[in-house]
């Protein structure tokens, strides 16, 4: 049923029909290098991953339920992590209204982006 959804929106996109949605741009530059760049476009119900730039050559995500039984658990357990090199793209059919991280390293993150502490 993902499949069908997808190919749904895939056809109506070649007609110039659009959906409506949200983009979500990832932009970092640290001393003028462009440390990650990636572009998530959300329509109805896919998800369309893109890794535009990475300085390591992948762009890693992480990705966080808007909503969540407990507010702990929306923040420090991700829902999905992956790597994509660059330029290459994803498209997951059926996430729930999710958050998104990106990070050209892998690095285990908490829902606002930051670095999780160590446990000791």
């Amino acid at each position: 049923m993902r499949n069908l959804i997808a190919a749904i929106y895939f056809l109506l996109a070649m007609f110039g029909c659009n959906g409506g949605g949200t983009t979500i741009v990832t932009r970092s530059v640290i001393d003028g290098v462009e440390a990650v760049h990636s572009r998530i476009r959300v329509t109805a119900d896919v998800a369309r991953f893109e890794c535009i730039a990475s300085a390591s050559g992948e762009c890693h995500y992480t990705l966080f339920r808007d909503e969540c039984a407990t507010p702990r658990d929306c923040a420090t357990q991700p829902m999905e992590r992956f790597a994509m090199a660059t330029g290459a793209s994803r498209e997951i059919v059926g996430l729930p209204e999710f958050g998104a991280c990106v990070t050209p390293d892998d690095v285990a993150l908490t829902k606002d982006c930051k670095p999780r502490p160590q446990a000791r």
